[in-house]
């Protein structure tokens, strides 16, 4: 159970220090970012590079796959430690990417006068 605390702890640590470059935001205003950020790729107005897009559905289908490098049935909470990892590797991609999303949205929303 102690390993199980830890690993929570740390997923905590690892969510909770959402430090962007530019600016610290809500998770509200992250939901509401995914949200555009995916009808943007759906419009095809914003490219999540593929290389992310691989990461991303591998490590979400590796979670949700009963197959897993450390097994919970045999290892038990110690078991949910690689998921944890992937989960934490695949949410700072995601955050990375809806930066790029920001950042390419602020520099549409800027007009041009000549």
């Amino acid at each position: 159970m102690k390993k199980l605390r830890q690993t929570i702890a740390l997923i905590r640590r690892a969510l909770g220090s959402k430090k962007t470059k530019t600016s610290a935001t809500t998770w509200k205003e992250d939901l509401s970012d995914v949200q555009k950020m995916i009808s943007s790729v759906l419009k095809g107005t914003f490219k999540i590079k593929k290389r992310n897009t691989l990461i991303i559905l591998g490590g979400l289908v590796y979670v949700l796959s009963p197959m897993d490098f450390l097994p919970e049935a045999l290892l038990g909470p110690l078991g949910l430690a690689d998921d944890a990892a992937i989960l934490v590797f695949v949410y700072k991609r995601i955050t990375g990417e809806l930066e790029r999303f920001r950042n390419e949205s602020k520099l549409e929303d800027v007009e041009v006068i000549s």
